[in-house]
């Protein structure tokens, strides 16, 4: 009798392990789409056999753990490939979103604006008493200005964009890391027994560890309760175990407002500036062209527009005008900033001659109408060395507009190759986690027959007790 009731004890046990079976496979189906899901398989164990008469009879088997096909090196490899994809993406997003303020599409870009202004220049020398003329060198005077800082507004816009994302990653990436410590304590609570597996949890922490890795460089390991602990720039703790500190932003005084990024508590319990550290992922990249790409566009910027403004002005102030202003000279034709920072934003026409075109002085001496001397000095500039002493208006502002394309397309090439080697990991990852409907509908086959075995089994065992119990009557 007690070795059927054992064999009994094998089929209910074999029905428990085979109903773990189609759970686990139902959950499989159900997670496919599921992001960062991982399959999960029934790990099953032979039981210790049992000595019966000197034989040794088997004693069926039990579910041991249910596991997550996870292969811990790939994803360590992913989230590192991430962490440059992340920086190249958003590197290139940035400059793609600047490089429209120098297409040559533009009607009104500076080196469209410089031409014109010398065409101008060219007709009012053919022609320096003509009115009409002079009203349109005024106005092509008036859009060179305007083309200045119009690009000097647009970079600006620019970095306070980036400025904004910056705060809204750093905001993310702190979002996730307190997420990250509270699924360190669920699944230590999870784990305490022999063979319990958090996979879902587990799966949910590899997700946010792969969307901080995108962000911000982080690196990683698990300790022995199965919690991880992440460390960020300039090996900054960022969570630990249960724990997990604060990632902030606040505006920087050295740098008119941008934000820095912060770590609360670091360093002896001060707070830390990460903004020197961030060496890679998109908050990284988004720093770089903040701080150093935009800055250095807009430095040239403003290099053109003081060499042009001045060396115009220098030659325009020897000049006389018309009618009131045939007899005086000292006239500038534009205002630019003391300041050479300011000068393309604060470039416009002198007040004088935005009032009246007869103050446009074109004249080398007072009463003569008709003198067209210095207005052929201006127009001269047009060719003269005036920049590092090789490169007149246009041919500095083409080299600054190339140097910034050939960036923008090293960019897109980085940004491919990365991408490459992502997608080729996360192919990886599927192959290894990924879930196969197929594969999960031929597993439920399989459980339904060994569940139908089982059954069966039961049922005879059943019935041979039925027999021993009726021989006893």
């Amino acid at each position: 009798m007690s070795g059927l009731f054992r064999t009994l004890n094998i089929g209910s046990e074999s029905l428990s392990t085979t109903r773990m079976g189609v759970d686990t496979a139902g959950h499989n189906i159900a997670n496919a789409q599921v992001e960062g899901y991982s399959r999960q398989r029934v790990n099953l164990k032979a039981r210790e056999p049992h000595q019966k008469g000197g034989v040794l009879l088997g004693a069926g088997a039990y579910a041991e753990s249910i596991d997550r096909a996870h292969d811990q090196w790939n994803e360590k490899q992913l989230n590192r490939a991430n962490q440059s994809a992340g920086a190249s993406s958003a590197k290139l997003t940035a400059l793609k979103s600047i490089e429209g303020l120098f297409s040559p599409d533009l009607q009104s870009g500076v080196d469209v604006e410089i031409t014109n202004f010398f065409k101008s220049a060219q007709d009012l020398s053919n022609f320096p008493d003509d009115v009409t003329i002079r009203t349109s060198f005024r106005e092509s005077a008036r859009s060179l200005a305007q083309s200045f800082q119009r690009v000097d507004g647009g970079l600006e816009r620019e970095r306070l964009d980036l400025n904004q994302k910056i705060a809204f990653e750093v905001s993310s990436v702190d979002d996730s890391m307190q997420q990250v410590a509270r699924l360190n304590g669920q699944i230590r609570e999870q784990e305490v027994l022999p063979g319990s597996h958090a996979n879902d949890l587990r799966d949910e922490r590899d997700r946010l560890l792969r969307d901080m890795t995108r962000k911000i460089d982080i690196s990683y390991y698990e300790n022995q309760n199965g919690m991880v602990c992440v460390r960020g720039p300039g090996d900054s703790m960022l969570v630990d175990g249960v724990m997990a500190t604060h990632m902030y932003v606040q505006p920087g005084g050295d740098k008119a407002g941008m934000n820095d990024v912060m770590i609360e508590g670091a360093e002896g319990g001060m707070d830390f500036n990460l903004s020197r550290h961030v060496g890679n992922g998109q908050i990284s990249a988004m720093l770089e062209v903040r701080d150093k790409v935009i800055p250095g566009l807009a430095s040239k910027n403003n290099q053109l527009a003081t060499a042009m403004g001045g060396s115009i002005n220098e030659v325009h102030s020897q000049g006389y005008g018309l009618n009131g202003f045939q007899e005086s000279a000292g006239r500038n034709l534009f205002k630019v900033a003391v300041d050479p920072a300011n000068a393309a934003a604060g470039m416009s026409l002198e007040d004088a001659v935005e009032a009246s075109t007869d103050a446009i002085s074109f004249a080398s001496t007072p009463m003569a109408s008709g003198d067209n001397v210095v207005g052929a000095r201006i127009l001269a500039l047009k060719d003269h060395k005036i920049l590092d002493g090789r490169s007149d208006f246009l041919q500095f502002y083409s080299d600054m507009v190339g140097g910034f394309g050939t960036e923008v397309v090293r960019a897109e090439h980085v940004n491919q190759a990365e991408e490459v080697l992502v997608k080729d990991l996360q192919n990886r990852r599927e192959a290894v986690s990924g879930v196969s409907l197929d594969e999960e509908a031929t597993n439920l086959m399989r459980w339904q027959a060994n569940f139908a075995a089982s059954s069966k089994l039961i049922t005879t065992v059943d019935e041979m007790l039925d027999t021993v119990l009726s021989m006893k009557r």
